[in-house]
């Protein structure tokens, strides 16, 4: 809203440039946007009517696309090249949307954590503590390994903080990329042995 407002008063910012030299940063952050794909088998599993599943994912995703499309394009026609990484930055610090926003922001991301991190702890979990008896002794390492993991994505969040576009956008090209594309591909030939 108030980007929109402010393009509304002020118009465009003048130095919108739209393949400017950071395009490749641009790109490895746009592939970012597939960092929860590990999340469509579980989500698959647990829908009631899976012959929906199909239609409702696309339609979700294609909303979500157009929205990071949209709101992406709107903050950058209205702030230009003084975007910020993170562009909750970009707005009125006195306002109550700068005060507000920032704080949601930085809340959900915090309560996300643990979420982004269940199916690597429970990989590792089921690698490291599989053939332990069930128990206190086990429960406990689990915790263990999981606050440690924890801290470990805080340390990297901290270390990388000070370039967090170049951060996002080696882990969306690292990382997402072959959530996205190269392992759902790899598990369809090994699966289905298409052709001769």
């Amino acid at each position: 809203g108030i980007s929109i407002n402010s393009l509304d008063v002020h118009g465009p910012a003048p130095d919108v440039d739209m393949l400017g030299p950071n395009w490749l940063l641009f790109a490895g952050t746009s592939v970012f946007s597939f960092e929860c794909i590990n999340f469509v088998i579980p989500m698959y599993e647990a829908h009631g009517n899976e012959s929906t599943f199909v239609p409702v994912l696309t339609g979700t995703l294609w909303c979500v696309v157009l929205l990071f499309i949209a709101f992406g394009a709107v903050n950058y026609l209205c702030y230009g090249a003084s975007t910020r990484p993170v562009v909750t930055l970009n707005l009125p610090p006195k306002s109550p949307a700068g005060k507000v926003l920032p704080f949601a922001f930085a809340l959900a991301s915090l309560l996300n954590v643990p979420l982004f991190l269940f199916p690597a702890s429970i990989t590792i979990e089921s690698k490291l503590f599989g053939e332990l008896p069930r128990g206190l002794a086990r429960k406990w390492k689990k915790n263990a390994l999981r606050v440690a993991l924890v801290l470990f994505c805080t340390l990297l969040a901290w270390v990388g903080a000070n370039q967090i576009e170049a951060m996002v956008a080696v882990i969306g090209s690292f990382c997402c990329v072959p959530l996205a594309f190269i392992y759902p591909t790899i598990c369809h030939l090994r699966l289905c042995k298409p052709g001769p």
